[in-house]
């Protein structure tokens, strides 16, 4: 399974992380999916991880990307522990 960076609001974070939100919208869906995505909240770094899967439907709020097996972090971790040097502008793939 591939792994992505993913970045979010700190508000879409949370959403994501206590089950109240199913979906994440994105206008450019990722190509390789299913995938391992790590939550990534601005300079706060990574708050958590899900898996997204394939898109289900486009909405006017982007292609609508299920989201399972949610993990919230203890303590935020280093962006740079996946390998980059700040916060994708969207997403970015990553080895591991």
């Amino acid at each position: 399974m591939r792994r992505i960076v993913l970045a979010v609001t700190a508000e879409n974070a949370d959403a994501i992380l206590s089950g109240s939100r199913r979906f994440d919208h994105r206008t450019h869906a990722p190509k390789e999916l299913p995938a391992r995505a790590y939550l990534a909240v601005g300079r706060s770094g990574v708050v958590g991880e899900c898996e997204l899967g394939v898109p289900e439907r486009k909405t006017e709020e982007g292609w609508a990307l299920p989201v399972s097996k949610v993990k919230r972090y203890k303590k935020p971790r280093e962006i740079a522990e996946y390998g980059l040097k700040k916060t994708p502008r969207s997403f970015q793939y990553v080895e591991g």
